[in-house]
């Protein structure tokens, strides 16, 4: 094994070995705390701002105003990853995570939870895409897709019984209230940095990145796109992604509650099989994924997505919305598999600043879809963003993730791969 590492001596060969295992272990373990701890909060974000007053309206236009906002950060935070360093986005990306969480709990007003939601798109978007870069880093291409599986699945693991741990501290503070919900945020904030602790000690860069000029960067990223032109169609999936997820998640839960019923027991209960679903079948999707490739495993997988949302609709009952959302969970398998395509678009020097230009684009534009979605949800009928979203997915991403090549084969992927030349180091 220590062979095979890319470095100049056996010993150095096989310190590096260990140093990558020891950062992997960091990542993940960090990645399952932070799922329990975020778990806590997730699924009450939309209800808390319906509690505290706001319309389902106003929910879509700080869910857009969010994303808008988080672009910039998000996509400087992946170039931070590959101009300056990985470690150095990284820690960025914890700090925001923890002040979304203190936004939220500070205060109720509109200024607060608009700052609240931005820094929790930065963190979703760009801490997440930075820690999956760190995790790719440290594996060997061949078991990636299982390596950033398995560590998905031990962050839904860990985040399983946080929906019902929410469910019980809710109901202890007399039920679903604003009140209640606020409590929650502080424990995120107060796990947040107990779960950071290890990874902010532990986690380097593995390897040099280039040192390459910000002005650079932008340039080669620019040729990027020009000379892989899937590339481009790659961003389009992601930012349609907007209108299959965001158009809709931020209202998932509101219509649980106010269309069917549900109390803050039915939504830790959805939670839980969601983890459930999704911690089951992700090492599946992982090994289908490095078994016969990562773009057919993730189109198997997308029927789970419309049964699901079709299931929400029609449940008679509490029972059939738990249903629903343990198909879901079956269903975001296919995230890892997704997450391992994106990242293997692009050779290991470009991947910080191939997120950044994934993230600036994709996210400006889906930016609109939380108010897309929350004139759909009050002006047309609460069902319509969810029926949406799966005539966009089903028409327009499905076959432009058809047509994206398949990377399972490295060797085979990279004749195709054209890398940009880069600029004079004067420039």
């Amino acid at each position: 094994m220590c062979a095979r590492h890319p470095t100049v001596t056996l010993a150095g060969r096989c310190e590096g070995v260990r140093e990558a295992r020891r950062a992997y272990k960091a990542l993940v373990a960090r990645r399952a705390l932070s799922s329990f701890f975020n778990g806590l909060t997730q699924q009450y974000i939309s209800v808390y701002m319906v509690e505290l007053g706001l319309s389902e309206r106003d929910v879509g236009v700080i869910s857009s105003f969010s994303s808008a906002v988080a672009a910039l950060p998000s996509t400087l935070m992946s170039l931070m990853a590959d101009v300056k360093s990985r470690r150095a986005a990284y820690l960025l990306g914890i700090a925001l995570e923890a002040l979304s969480a203190l936004a939220f709990f500070i205060d109720g007003n509109a200024y607060w939870l608009l700052l609240g939601s931005a820094l929790g798109v930065v963190s979703f978007f760009g801490l997440r895409g930075v820690e999956n870069i760190l995790i790719a880093d440290t594996v060997a291409g061949a078991r990636r897709a299982f390596a950033i599986g398995v560590a998905n699945t031990l962050s839904v693991l860990s985040s399983i019984v946080a929906p019902l741990a929410a469910a019980y501290l809710i109901a202890s503070m007399g039920g679903l209230s604003a009140r209640a919900i606020r409590a929650l945020f502080l424990v995120q904030l107060l796990g947040l940095i107990l779960a950071s602790l290890p990874a902010i000690l532990i986690v380097r860069d593995l390897r040099a990145v280039g040192g390459a000029s910000l002005r650079a960067a932008v340039s080669e990223s620019i040729q990027l796109l020009r000379l892989n032109p899937w590339l481009w169609r790659w961003i389009f999936v992601e930012a349609l992604g907007g209108y299959v997820f965001s158009l809709t998640m931020p209202f998932q839960m509101i219509y649980a509650v106010k269309v069917k019923g549900a109390d803050e027991f039915t939504i830790g209960y959805m939670g839980l099989a969601l983890n459930l679903g999704s911690m089951i079948s992700s090492p599946l999707a992982g090994r289908l994924a490095d078994r016969i490739g990562r773009v057919r495993t993730i189109l198997l997988l997308r029927p789970l997505y419309y049964a699901s949302v079709i299931m929400l609709i029609l449940a008679p009952s509490p029972a059939y919305l738990i249903l629903a959302f343990l198909i879901r969970g079956l269903f975001f398998a296919s995230g890892a598999v997704f997450q391992t395509l994106a990242l293997e678009l692009v050779t290991y020097e470009y991947r910080g600043r191939w997120s950044a230009v994934r993230s600036l684009i994709s996210m400006i534009s889906r930016s609109p879809a939380p108010f897309i979605g929350g004139i759909l949800y009050t002006l047309v009928a609460p069902e319509a963003p969810f029926l949406v979203s799966i005539v966009i997915d089903l028409a327009l991403r499905v076959p432009l993730i058809s047509s994206t090549p398949e990377t399972l084969d490295r060797e085979e992927y990279l004749k195709r791969f054209r890398a940009p030349r880069p600029l004079p180091m004067n420039e």
